[in-house]
């Protein structure tokens, strides 16, 4: 039984330590929408992400409506009008640019702004979905830019999102079956130290 338990514990090992490796953000996607089911399953990993005092002090929205999706792009399009934005938002006035990359899923993650734990309380959620969609073979993205232009608008939060006063929008998650497979960036473990 020893044996068998230490084999199973090298193959979850391994499992693990390569989904967090291997998993990529991605910004090119298929146009072919997740199953539900699969989508359940991903988000059901989310939810049970530690919080502090267990008070799960996020609220999500699933967006899979491309009305909706539209919608939100030309929100954040309008909203980038005019400003210095790093990172793929720097594109926002480019003809055919979508601030979530064309992705058939986005979920919206939002934050209790009482609670203080709140934002590393929705990063643990927020990674449990990206390790759980790698592995289920859906690629994400996480898109900070998105949330000024969310938070700016409390028609959006309110009648298109049903957030209340209570919560801010941290980001979205683009979700999707990628199109394409890159390449790892440079990880700087001189940010570790040692003592």
């Amino acid at each position: 039984m020893s044996a068998l338990y230490n084999l199973y514990s090298i193959i979850v090992k391994m499992n693990t330590i390569d989904n967090i490796l291997k998993r990529r953000s991605i910004r090119r996607y298929k146009s072919e929408q997740i199953p539900a089911d699969t989508l359940k399953e991903i988000i059901n990993c989310g939810i049970n992400a530690p919080s502090a005092l267990n008070m799960q002090p996020w609220q999500i929205r699933v967006i899979r409506s491309k009305d909706m999706l539209r919608r939100l792009n030309v929100l954040f399009v309008d909203w980038a009008r005019g400003k210095s934005l790093p990172g793929s938002a720097s594109r926002a006035c480019e003809e055919g640019f979508c601030v979530f990359h064309n992705a058939p899923t986005l979920l919206i993650v939002a934050a209790d702004t009482s609670n203080h734990y709140a934002e590393g309380d929705c990063g643990m959620f927020t990674q449990n979905v990206l390790l759980a969609a790698n592995s289920l073979g859906v690629g994400t993205c996480v898109i900070g830019s998105m949330a000024a232009s969310i938070n700016e608008s409390p028609d959006v939060l309110r009648d298109m999102l049903h957030l209340t006063d209570k919560y801010r929008v941290l980001f979205g998650i683009a979700m999707g079956y990628a199109d394409e497979c890159p390449d790892a960036k440079q990880r700087e473990s001189s940010k570790v130290e040692w003592i």
